[in-house]
């Protein structure tokens, strides 16, 4: 069994219907169609001229191996709130600690495990704790992740930031980490 939460992070009230477990909140909604949840973390750094997305790159050895996405992951039972789950995946996939979520941002994302059940993917805006200097409190999971880059929308569309090819795991998080910097942009995020 998992640790009780230990991630403390202020919630914007765009984001307050995220407040509850996984099974409060599919059980407030008998006629869904699909029986899982995961989240994203879209954490955006505004200390440039241009902001930047935090994408980290799955690993060589993981599933859609090499491809480019934002933290995220499962929203598990034992997670005391959807919101949680996210601040938790951040958390173990980039070791940064939210501060402050709001959201969501863009529609979510439907995907089918192999098993065949149904997941329903929200993505948040995120802001961390100790944003000055954010670039180097990056620590990525091996396991799950072997780099990252803090990319500008510019570097998305084209799908190149520097010298790093950015391919997606799917076209749905690409449109959802340009809705980002969208969302940032009308000040809700």
């Amino acid at each position: 069994m998992k640790a009780p939460p230990t991630d403390v992070f202020e919630i914007e009230p765009s984001a307050a219907e995220f407040a509850v477990s996984k099974r409060a909140y599919l059980e407030a909604r008998p006629e869904a169609s699909f029986a899982y949840i995961a989240t994203s973390a879209l954490v955006l750094d505004n200390s440039d001229s241009a902001p930047r997305i935090l994408l980290l790159q799955r690993a060589a050895s993981d599933s859609d191996p090499n491809k480019w996405e934002p933290p995220g992951g499962a929203c598990d039972d034992e997670d005391s709130s959807i919101l949680y789950a996210a601040a938790r995946e951040l958390r173990e996939e980039a070791g940064l600690q939210a501060a402050r979520i709001g959201g969501p941002v863009g529609d979510p994302h439907f995907f089918t495990l192999s098993n065949g059940g149904i997941v329903c993917q929200f993505n948040f805006a995120v802001h961390v704790l100790g944003e000055e200097g954010i670039e180097l409190m990056v620590k990525l999971d091996p396991n799950e992740h072997q780099n990252f880059v803090w990319a500008t929308e510019d570097e998305v569309r084209a799908g190149k930031s520097g010298n790093v090819d950015l391919h997606f795991t799917r076209g749905e998080v690409e449109r959802t980490v340009l809705s980002a910097f969208d969302h940032a942009q009308r000040g809700t995020a």
